[in-house]
C-alpha cells in the first residue's frame, strides 16, 4: 500500500517524520476486494505518528473524543 501525507509531523509529538522512521498510519478507505487477501482501495490518511510515539491512543483531530485500539 502506498500513502501520500500533507502533514510531515507526528500527530502526537509534532516532530518531522523522516524518511526510514517507522511509522502508525491509520487510513480511511473501502475495502474493494476479499478473496485470500484484501484489496484496499485509500481516501486519506486520518491519522499519523512515530512508531515509538504510539501509546494505542489517537487524538481524535476533530475533537470528538479519544479512539482506543
Amino acid at each position: 500500500m502506498y500513502a501520500s501525507l500533507s502533514v510531515v509531523t507526528c500527530d502526537k509529538c509534532g516532530e518531522p517524520m523522516e524518511k526510514g522512521q517507522k511509522t502508525v498510519t491509520i487510513t480511511e478507505g473501502t475495502i474493494a476486494k476479499a478473496n485470500d487477501e484484501l484489496d484496499f482501495e485509500g481516501s486519506g490518511v486520518r491519522y499519523a505518528c512515530h512508531l515509538t510515539c504510539w501509546d494505542n491512543v489517537e487524538d481524535d483531530p476533530w475533537d470528538k473524543g479519544i479512539v482506543r485500539y
